[in-house]
């Protein structure tokens, strides 16, 4: 295995909410994503993990939204409705289950 720059790698997504494939850890995949403008909301049956490389996230849920900056991480426990918005490019990494679903409102 070499050394990833992650940065580096980013500057492949050319497309919002289209993740690029990053790397696979064991049964997980670990994803890029850039993020710009509002999401569908959606729900997985596996927990989905969000870390913010750059920019800032809203991660909005049927009680609650959290805020996310650059170092901030939040974990999505599964079955939960959720969807992502970003008011400007914001850079995410994310873990995911390899054959997650996408259930959409």
């Amino acid at each position: 295995m070499t050394k990833i720059n992650i940065l580096k790698e980013a500057e492949k997504i050319k497309k919002s909410f289209n993740p690029f494939q990053l790397v696979d850890v064991d049964n997980f995949h670990v994803f890029l994503g850039l993020f710009d403008g509002d999401y569908r909301k959606h729900r997985h049956p596996y927990d989905e993990f969000f870390y913010v490389i750059s920019g800032l996230v809203e991660l909005v849920m049927d009680r609650e939204t959290i805020a996310l900056k650059p170092g901030e991480a939040f974990l999505v426990p599964k079955n939960t409705w959720h969807k992502s918005a970003a008011q400007k490019k914001a850079l995410v990494m994310l873990f995911e289950k390899q054959g997650l679903q996408s259930e959409f409102a």
